[in-house]
């Protein structure tokens, strides 16, 4: 992948979280329709800002491009919790509750990385979901799918310890993989059901498939708006992300379409644009949404560093 299609789609995720941070957790239809950058009142955040989604994937690239381990990502997790390390002012105004804890796991309780995540049903938030994409650029010619599983494991866990959170994240990554290597969406989905079942069978992680049974149903893109939830709980989040971009045909008309749905917003625009610029790299972001989104410079210091490292001479 080229530098530029890297940045293109670290520059969407980004601009995705910030348009929708003013209608995070808000019902679809109570709020006038957003189609540029907006202060946020609940958060008390000026337009343009991102949230721990941006923040938290920042930490990954840093991570990523210094080659570092879980201790250093933890480390940089902590450093942005307590000190407002790669966020848009500063200072910290929005981290889930699962990733809050994970990271005390590690600063206070010296518990070890992989260990730190919450194991339990209750903590299947998206706060693994929505930093992982970049995952699936550092795997793009990767070959062994055992290989792609571990990382997704292992990126996962040090957040969201539950099996169902690792299967999302897999299923995730696997699509993102599918469309750098040429497949759209839709082919990607069919291409990995066979594979990820047969692959998880006799696992811990075969059962919680079937949480996410809705996206392999071929009648899935034609279900109604309504009937698509888009709460903070994975296997939320992702349905509602991948159902937005099978019903869109640009990157722009995605993000525009996910920051109206209502609910976790700024998560799910990130996560669907993630999976729509992957199969549609070369169109940049609008410039009018990128010079509107807070120290866009200092993001772009960052994306670029990281497509340095891994873009394809």
């Amino acid at each position: 992948m080229k530098k530029q299609a890297i940045i293109n789609i670290l520059r969407w995720a980004a601009v995705a979280d910030a348009l929708g941070v003013p209608a995070e957790m808000r019902k679809r239809g109570t709020y006038p329709e957003i189609t540029e950058m907006q202060p946020s009142a609940f958060w008390q955040q000026p337009a343009g800002s991102w949230s721990d989604d941006t923040s938290m994937t920042l930490c990954l690239l840093d991570n990523l491009t210094a080659d570092g381990d879980y201790d250093d990502l933890m480390q940089r997790f902590e450093s942005y919790m307590r000190y407002g390390t790669n966020t848009p002012r500063g200072e910290i105004f929005d981290i889930g509750r699962t990733c809050a804890h994970a990271i005390r796991n590690y600063a206070v309780n010296q518990i070890t990385p992989l260990k730190c995540g919450d194991a339990s049903p209750e903590a299947n938030g998206n706060g693994a979901l929505m930093r992982i994409a970049p995952l699936a650029i550092v795997l793009q010619h990767e070959p062994e799918l055992a290989r792609r599983f571990e990382v997704a494991h292992d990126y996962t866990v040090l957040t969201h310890r539950h099996a169902r959170s690792i299967v999302g994240s897999f299923i995730f990554l696997e699509l993102l993989h599918h469309i750098l290597n040429g497949q759209n969406l839709l082919q990607a989905i069919t291409t990995i059901q066979p594979i990820l079942n047969e692959f998880l069978k006799g696992t811990e992680y075969a059962a919680e498939m079937s949480y996410y049974r809705a996206l392999f149903d071929s009648h899935f893109r034609q279900l109604p708006a309504q009937d698509i939830p888009v709460s903070g709980y994975v296997v939320d989040t992702l349905l509602a992300a991948v159902w937005l971009v099978l019903n869109q045909e640009s990157p722009r008309k995605v993000v525009l379409n996910a920051v109206n749905f209502g609910g976790d917003t700024d998560t799910i625009a990130t996560v669907a644009s993630s999976l729509a610029s992957a199969g549609q790299s070369t169109i940049p972001v609008a410039p009018d949404w990128w010079h509107q989104l807070l120290n866009s410079e200092f993001l772009d210091q960052k994306f670029s560093s990281f497509a340095d490292w891994f873009a394809e001479i």
